[in-house]
């Protein structure tokens, strides 16, 4: 490592980060080597900083394909709708090149760190622990990488070394070709093996990891794997796909791993402060579990970070709805599909279709919010609902006021509609306050309320809200789905029963404000993962290694649910809305990126490319 230079790059954001180099009394940053980083701890964490800076998390920052982003992933798989402004530009078909990230530069960086801290281990005898734990960290951070990698492209080359350098141009001593994917889910396996076993239970500093995370993430990875061998096949001698018969143990190291994530002393649980038992009180307290950055939240695990000053997103001005915002930009811009919404069992557990009736004769309700009188808190402070009191209003008559038009009676009376939302008719704002009509805002009544600060005001580069990578919930939900799979089976001496399936599904949906269940089934899981992490940029992959999008996307429209009010009666009426002007594709092809041609130009060994491509 002594004589291996680190790449400018790396070392300008160690010199940004610590301030300049005097601190680190070494030298100048062009003649800067490994031991000089990775000998002091100032250096050792500002290494570690740029590997995580690295890590290609989804987030709500960005608006791209490259990297997924929280309105463009959720309407591919028929979570959301955009609003009509945005329709001819928006993504009708799932393409498997969309969201990936091929990057050895960046796995150069891990692979630097991990072989620097190795060979200072002398100069840190009275620091074991927190050597151990920054070890740890690299290992984690590759681990994350080649998951990222694995999950789009299958089979990647294994690069454990920083002299083997992919990106490097007119490299030809490095045309290594790919493994298969089971070789790199198993490496990704191993890294994050000693990841769990270097790291302590306590993260240094938010944003970055420790033993559980990494726990949690091999439960990611190894659910990943299993189903690939459960629902894919093997293609080009196992560069994609997974042996079936590597299905049972990929669900058992799968659950191992979530197990030892739930075993955390108590560091993290479900998040629990305001549930007081009450409707509302549960509602806030699933709203604040994307809101509450303080030590109160146990369910917060790995986490992007956002701070005034230092970074900001944009997502309540994208997000906050007509008539509660500065700005006069579109607003409100992703709205739940009544699909999606229809998912939720009510609060007795009953299934989630609404009691509209049929448009020869639609159920009549006196406010909008009737409708969803029985729905579950969990879905209330996933979306807006039409009717009901704007979330930190203190005022009982400040709702969320939408209409798609009033009818004089219905049916055959006069329709009235408006393109904003000040029009009136016989002194009613036609579209209400936050208006269904204008181009600008929503085509729905479902605007997606996770992760909105009730106190934003909608300006722009004002919202400094974490992003949540990975929470407990999850692990719940690794657990359930890994038990179901292996119910009867050894895992570390102890066999798998129903309960420890349907356990943590229940633990979740008392939190959520439904009933439990008293039986559950592979489906009946799934379908809570999708109601529990919506808009969190992780169901686009559960549905690929499901090998659900030709069921659930392909030559698929989705539903806006309008609200009207009938005027001779003084009633509401709901009816369903076919978007018809977007009509979904998906070409099972897609399950896998192809190689990216820039990366087969430096490494023709790469080929033969993924299949179909």
């Amino acid at each position: 490592m002594k004589n291996v230079l680190v790449r400018l790059s790396l070392i300008l954001s160690i010199a940004v980060l610590i301030g300049a180099c005097n601190d680190l009394d070494i030298q100048p940053v062009d003649t800067l080597t490994g031991d000089q980083i990775f000998s002091s701890e100032v250096g050792i964490n500002a290494a570690l900083q740029s590997m995580y800076m690295q890590l290609h998390i989804d987030n709500f920052a960005v608006s791209d394909y490259t990297h997924l982003n929280i309105g463009s992933s959720s309407t591919v798989i028929g979570e959301a709708q955009l609003v009509p402004l945005r329709i001819g530009n928006a993504k009708r078909e799932l393409l498997g090149g969309d969201y990936s990230w091929w990057n050895y530069t960046a796995i150069r960086y891990c692979n630097l760190g991990i072989q620097g801290l190795i060979q200072n281990y002398d100069k840190f005898e009275s620091e074991r622990d927190k050597y151990n734990h920054w070890l740890g960290e690299a290992y984690f951070c590759r681990a994350y990488m080649y998951y990222t990698m694995v999950r789009s492209f299958g089979g990647v080359p294994i690069v454990k070394t920083p002299e083997s350098y992919l990106d490097y141009p007119n490299a030809k001593d490095m045309e290594i070709p790919r493994n298969t994917e089971k070789e790199v889910v198993d490496f990704i396996a191993s890294d994050l093996d000693s990841a769990m076993m270097l790291m302590g239970p306590d993260e240094l500093e938010r944003g970055r990891a420790n033993k559980y995370i990494a726990a949690n993430l091999k439960a990611r990875v190894m659910l990943f794997a299993a189903c690939e061998a459960k629902n894919g096949q093997v293609q080009l001698n196992g560069l994609v796909g997974i042996p079936a018969s590597e299905s049972k143990e990929y669900y058992k190291k799968a659950y191992a791993a979530a197990r030892f994530a739930t075993e955390n002393g108590g560091k993290y649980k479900l998040y629990r402060k305001y549930d007081d038992g009450t409707y509302m009180g549960k509602v806030k307290n699933y709203e604040q579990i994307f809101l509450d950055e303080t030590a109160d939240n146990t369910e917060r695990m790995f986490v992007l970070p956002f701070d005034e000053g230092v970074n900001a997103h944009c997502w309540d001005a994208n997000q906050r709805p007509k008539g509660y915002t500065e700005q006069n930009d579109p607003s409100g811009e992703l709205s739940a599909t009544l699909e999606w919404v229809e998912l939720f069992d009510d609060v007795d557990g009953n299934p989630g279709k609404l009691k509209i009736g049929d448009p020869a004769n639609p159920v009549r309700y006196s406010n909008t919010e009737d409708l969803f009188a029985r729905s579950q808190p969990r879905l209330r402070a996933t979306v807006l609902l039409p009717g009901v009191q704007f979330p930190g209003s203190s005022n009982p008559a400040d709702r969320y006021e939408i209409r798609k038009g009033i009818y004089e009676s219905y049916p055959g009376g006069p329709l009235h509609t408006a393109s904003n939302n000040t029009d009136k008719w016989n002194g009613m704002t036609i579209s209400g306050k936050c208006g269904i009509g204008d181009i600008y805002t929503t085509d729905n009544g479902f605007i997606v309320w996770k992760y909105q600060n009730p106190a934003g005001t909608g300006a722009y580069w004002t919202s400094f809200q974490d992003w949540i990578e990975m929470r407990y919930a999850e692990v719940l939900l690794n657990k359930a789905e890994a038990a179901i799979n292996i119910i009867g089976e050894t895992v570390d001496g102890t066999v798998v029963t129903m309960q420890d399936a349907l356990g943590p599904i229940n633990e979740i949906r008392e939190r959520a404000g439904t009933s439990a269940l008293t039986a559950v089934d592979e489906a009946k899981i799934i379908n809570e993962r999708r109601c529990e992490l919506a808009f969190e940029n992780q169901l686009v992959w559960d549905m690929k290694r499901w090998r659900m999008l030709e069921e659930v996307v392909q030559n698929k429209t989705f539903s806006s649910l309008y609200p009207y009010f009938v005027a001779d009666e003084n009633k509401y009426i709901f009816l369903r809305h076919s978007r018809n002007e977007i009509r979904y594709r998906f070409d099972s092809r897609s399950y896998y990126a192809p190689i990216p041609a820039s990366a087969i130009q430096r490494n023709p060994n790469l080929l033969p490319n993924n299949p179909g491509y």
